[in-house]
Order: C-alpha cells, then sequence, then structure tokens
C-alpha cells in the first residue's frame, strides 16, 4: 500500500500537478489565435484585384529581388499567392489540383456590398418623380 502511493505522489509531482501540464499553450486562445493567423493566404478578393491588374498591364506581376522570399521572388502564382524556388517548380505547381481550384475560385464574380444588401433583404427602390416637369 506504501509503495503505489509512492509511485502515485512521484508522478503527480511537485504542487499537486500531473506531469505535462505545466504547457498549457494548446488551451490559450491568444496562442491559437496566432498560430492559426500566421502563415494565411491572401483573400480572394486582394486575388481577384491582382489578376485584374494583370489583365490590365498585359504582364504579370513583378516584384523586387527579396533574399527572403523563395527563388528572390521572382517566380509567383497570382491566382495561390505563392513564390516558387524555381521555374520548373512554378510550372509543376499550375497542373496540380490545388492551383486549378484556386484559379477556379479566383474566377469567379466578386462579391459586392449591392449582393450582401440583396441578401439581406435591403433594396434600392428607384420611385418616380413625385412633380414631373
Amino acid at each position: 500500500m506504501m509503495r503505489i502511493f509512492r509511485e502515485v505522489s512521484s508522478l503527480v509531482g511537485a504542487m499537486g500537478r500531473v506531469p505535462g501540464s505545466k504547457n498549457n499553450a494548446k488551451k490559450k486562445k491568444v496562442y491559437k489565435k496566432a498560430v492559426k493567423t500566421w502563415c494565411r493566404p491572401r483573400d480572394l478578393d486582394q486575388v481577384q484585384d491582382d489578376m485584374e491588374k494583370e489583365v490590365r498591364n498585359g504582364k504579370k506581376l513583378e516584384f523586387e529581388v527579396d533574399d527572403d522570399l523563395p527563388g528572390l521572388g521572382q517566380y509567383y502564382c497570382t491566382p495561390c499567392a505563392r513564390h516558387f524556388d524555381t521555374q520548373g517548380t512554378l510550372d509543376g505547381h499550375v497542373s496540380t489540383k490545388q492551383h486549378k481550384r484556386r484559379l477556379k475560385e479566383a474566377k469567379q464574380e466578386r462579391y459586392t456590398q449591392d449582393i450582401a444588401d440583396l441578401g439581406a433583404g435591403k433594396t434600392k427602390e428607384i420611385l418616380p418623380p413625385a412633380h414631373p416637369k
């Protein structure tokens, strides 16, 4: 009986804590939010703006040489908003399912405030003038 008590008390440790309960980082909301937003991709409306700029200018987006980006920031996929190391990697990415899905999403009609108002039941009524001339 005394032997079992010693084993259990050694497992519990100092101050009655269970082993592994010191780091409750997984339970902290601030930690979860930081991890969730750390590597967040660009939003769809931002990607649509970039694609519109490419169509307007007639050429792909160009970035300055940046040592922090993969491939010095020269190989960029606009619909996916990702940088790649080499042109070969970018070409391989273009044929993937992830790229095709993102491209399809980017080609959809933009979601505007007018569409949101219609969905909420708010309509803009255009009335004829009360006293026509």
